[in-house]
């Protein structure tokens, strides 16, 4: 009796698809942390053409928003494509301007002033208005703003979204809870982080303080959920590293918590010589606080050798690079660190690999790059420039 074979099945198309997933996935992955950028060219960056001519009298402000160069004088701001053609341009009339700014929002306002502007990559957005000087103000991702407030004898710390519109805030008087140093606006819009220095006590203390917003609407103002106290510590900064943990910084110690105030981690003598501040933040897999960093504040400026340090939301050290010589300009967000010595710039991903390098023959003071097409921005007195792989120069 005959007996009829079973046909194998046919194994390959399913291994394709399986290798196809798996490739897409990990593409995906390095695409998101930066290690795409890295492969395919060289990474030293040459002086193309100047596309925007500036004016030194202007003393003007230059970032870099979502493919544009924008610029911040007393008169207003103005945005340009890499080409150095206008996109648009607002009128403003400021004289000790001070620029924040946070993914694709800027925010613009005048130092002790009583107004903040607020700026996308579409132009002007909304404006907060104060009966009282302003002495502080920041920005998150969202285009919420947060503003530290002068009173007769008190201080006001308010939030507002990038409409203008009022969240909530708290006023506090000074012989109670002392001065308001820094504040920061969750990026979600619903959390009002307060550090105050505490004067009445023996021992200089940082209290700081988490306001819940957007729970009530008839109850906006002093909605207190936590407060946390750090003695023999000046907490001048704080950070968010992902939507739900976010970071004191100190002149002593950093510390990470959660959005509940539960803390996480604590570090101790970490010596920064920059502030750290993300202009992003990161969205995929941890959050990191990239940090300049030096082993002594009281060494000569010339001679200091500094490093680049990654710290994430548990408090650990995932890279330490030695930088060598004094870091002159720090730029930092969601994709990795840019970093500039007298002689040289140098960007880095987020897993410390070197995306390119830089070494102007020109008095610079910033730059910024586009890992996307592997070329940056750099800024001089009277110019800025693009910058182009080295080996489009054969071209």
């Amino acid at each position: 009796m005959n007996t009829l074979e079973k046909k194998k099945p046919n194994k390959k198309p399913i291994i394709g698809i399986v290798l196809g997933i798996i490739l897409g996935i990990l593409g995906f992955v390095m695409f998101k942390s930066g290690i795409l950028y890295t492969l395919g060219g060289e990474k030293e960056l040459i002086v193309d053409i100047p596309i925007i001519e500036l004016n030194i009298s202007d003393n003007s402000y230059i970032g870099f928003n979502k493919n544009q160069i924008f610029k911040v004088t007393r008169d207003g701001v103005t945005a340009y494509d890499l080409k150095g053609q206008q996109l648009w341009a607002d009128a403003l009339s400021l004289e000790n301007y001070i620029v924040k700014q946070r993914g694709s929002y800027i925010a613009v306002g005048e130092k002790e002033g009583k107004s903040i502007t607020l700026f996308s990559d579409k132009g002007k957005q909304g404006e907060v208005q104060s009966s009282n000087k302003i002495l502080y103000f920041s920005i998150n991702e969202k285009g919420g703003i947060v503003t530290i407030e002068e009173g007769v004898d008190s201080h006001t710390v308010s939030a507002y979204d990038s409409k203008g519109r009022f969240l909530g805030g708290r006023v506090t008087y000074s012989k109670d809870s002392g001065y308001p140093v820094v504040a920061e606006l969750s990026p979600t819009n619903n959390l009002l982080l307060i550090s105050y220095i505490n004067i009445n006590k023996p021992a200089l203390t940082s209290e700081i303080v988490a306001v819940e917003l957007g729970a009530n609407e008839e109850d906006v103002m002093d909605n207190v959920v936590y407060g946390l106290e750090q003695k023999d510590n000046l907490v001048y900064e704080i950070e968010f590293l992902k939507d739900n943990e976010w970071m004191s910084i100190g002149d002593k110690t950093m510390s990470s918590y959660d959005l509940d105030g539960n803390p996480i981690a604590t570090i101790n003598n970490i010596n920064c010589v920059f502030t750290p501040y993300n202009i992003s933040i990161s969205r995929y897999g941890e959050g990191y606080l990239p940090i300049i960093a030096t082993d002594s504040m009281t060494q000569n400026t010339v001679h200091r050798a500094d490093y680049l340090i990654y710290i994430n939301g548990q408090g650990e050290e995932i890279l330490r690079k030695e930088i060598g010589e004094p870091v002159t300009y720090y730029y930092a967000n969601d994709k990795g660190v840019i970093i500039g010595t007298r002689d040289n710039y140098k960007g880095y991903n987020k897993l410390g690999v070197l995306l390119f390098e830089y070494r102007p023959t020109a008095d610079i003071s910033k730059v910024f790059y586009i890992p996307e097409t592997k070329t940056g921005i750099a800024v001089a007195r009277d110019k800025v420039m693009l910058l182009k792989p080295k080996k489009e120069e054969k071209k």
